[in-house]
Order: structure tokens, then C-alpha cells, then sequence
């Protein structure tokens, strides 16, 4: 693995590893249209404020997009980005060799 790729795959998973984010991730994994913050602060146990932070934490690792419309942002899942990352480190995992 380039050092890039580590990077971001570190990134994802530190990200991930917060269990309010997960939760928020877990979430969206269930909506089908993009959700403002106000409805996602019923999966988590922090402010709205907090909330917000996450959310933006989440955006910035890739995880979620986000779209302005006025004041308001809205947030889904990038699937296809969380997916592939997640299955290349599954399929590295199995690819290894175990030594006799």
C-alpha cells in the first residue's frame, strides 16, 4: 500500500471509530434521500452542535456529502468511497498468508 492510500484509510477508519459518527453513519445507511442535522440527532447522544461537528468531521474524511440549500445542509452517505475502502482493507485481510 502507497503511504497516500494508508493515509486515507487511516483517516476513514479514526473517523469511524468515534461511536456517535458510526451512529450517524449507521443512520444514513437507512435513509434514501439526504437528511439535515436536526433529523440525525436523534441517533446520537450529544447537542446539536456536536452533531454538527461530526458531521462535518465525516465530510471532510470523505465519508458523507453535504449540500447547501439556503441555510440549510444536508447530508448523505458516499457509499460507493466508504464501500471500496472498506472492502480493500477486507480483501487485503484475506489476501494475507498465513506462515507456517
Amino acid at each position: 500500500m502507497q503511504a497516500e492510500e494508508l493515509q486515507e484509510l487511516a483517516g476513514l477508519l479514526k473517523a469511524l471509530g468515534e461511536v456517535n459518527r458510526l451512529s450517524l453513519v449507521c443512520k444514513l445507511c437507512d435513509c434514501a434521500a439526504p437528511q439535515n442535522a436536526m433529523c440525525l440527532c436523534e441517533c446520537c447522544s450529544v447537542d446539536p452542535s456536536g452533531v454538527s461537528r461530526h458531521l462535518k468531521h465525516l465530510s471532510q474524511e470523505g465519508i458523507l456529502h453535504m449540500e447547501k440549500q439556503g441555510r440549510e445542509r444536508n447530508y448523505s452517505l458516499n457509499r460507493a468511497f466508504v464501500a471500496s475502502r472498506l472492502r480493500f482493507l477486507a480483501d487485503k485481510i484475506d489476501s494475507e498468508k498465513e506462515e507456517p
